[in-house]
């Protein structure tokens, strides 16, 4: 429901299979942006200046320009890729065209879902959603950074510490080697969303901070056992390094969702954030025996609600 004093927008109200109809345009929208990306990804040759020689004889279409980023940022230099199967760079080849592409339309996706989505939010929605999803967004892409440039390395590293114990050549599989460097990043991108959700749920009122603080332990426990799973091999280092990264983002997510927790309490009291903000009651002031604020003479606490005999 809308709060009081926001007003509608000045639209008519869409039947079921308006609403259908409008869907399916935006998916198909969406779809042919994937399939021209990821047909660009197949065959847009690297070089713009390609000749007819190389054209015959050293092709290299945009997604072998990407995967040669990738490989020349991530693999260590005393590890090399083999193909094992003879369809394993096939396979490669398109698996990494279609996720390329479906990566690369991601921004016309996102808009087609605003469009979507925008009309049907009252004011009071747009407020607070926005605002989430662009810490979203920004968190995500630094996650996705960062999971790129520190976690993957690393992880790679610390797997030929392992080939040398062993007494093995490190040499891995080329499909091997591209999934990990998929898993690990997009899941340290959806580690660094954690802090949004949860600061979200506090907000909407779904859990409260102290369920998170009473429950530490666990929660960087289960966190702990994640980073393990998504870094596989990955030793004992880089699985502390993301679990760091995590307690540091639930900690600070914590301390504004606790902001936003003590405003939606005083909102349901009919106050306000200057009282939040107040200082602490002086020595001989009248306080709560509970909850240490101050009563004002009263016999029930404002702030906790209980009473004072």
């Amino acid at each position: 429901m809308p709060e009081k004093g926001e007003k509608l927008r000045d639209m008519k109200e869409m039947t079921l299979l308006e609403h259908l109809i409008e869907l399916r345009d935006r998916l198909k929208v969406c779809l042919i942006t994937i399939g021209v990306l990821t047909i660009v990804m197949l065959v847009f040759p690297a070089e713009l200046n390609i000749t007819w020689e190389k054209a015959l004889y050293a092709y290299k279409p945009m997604v072998s320009l990407v995967l040669d980023v990738l490989r020349n940022m991530v693999l260590p230099k005393d590890m090399r890729l083999i193909g094992l199967t003879i369809t394993a760079p096939l396979e490669l080849y398109f698996i990494a065209s279609l996720i390329f592409g479906l990566i690369f339309s991601s921004p016309v996706i996102g808009y087609e879902i605003f469009k979507y989505v925008d009309p049907a939010l009252y004011p009071h929605e747009r407020r607070m959603i926005y605002p989430f999803m662009a810490a979203f967004l920004g968190l995500f892409i630094g996650g996705l950074l960062f999971g790129l440039y520190i976690i993957t390395p690393a992880t790679f590293k610390a797997m030929v510490i392992f080939f040398a114990l062993v007494g093995a050549e490190p040499i891995i599989h080329v499909m091997d080697f591209y999934n990990t460097v998929l898993i690990v990043t997009v899941a340290t991108g959806i580690i660094f969303t954690t802090p949004v959700i949860l600061v979200l749920l506090v907000r909407v009122g779904i859990i409260g901070t102290e369920v998170i603080t009473r429950n530490r332990k666990w929660i960087y426990g289960v966190a702990y056992i994640v980073a393990a799973i998504i870094t596989p091999d990955g030793g004992v280092f880089t699985n502390l390094l993301l679990l760091g990264v995590f307690i540091v983002l639930i900690e600070g997510a914590v301390i504004v969702a606790r902001r936003y927790e003590k405003k939606r309490e005083l909102e349901e009291r009919g106050g306000s954030m200057k009282e939040i903000e107040q200082p602490p009651p002086k020595p001989g002031v009248d306080i709560c025996k509970f909850c240490g604020k101050p009563l004002n003479g009263k016999l029930f606490c404002p702030w906790c609600g209980r009473s004072q005999r």
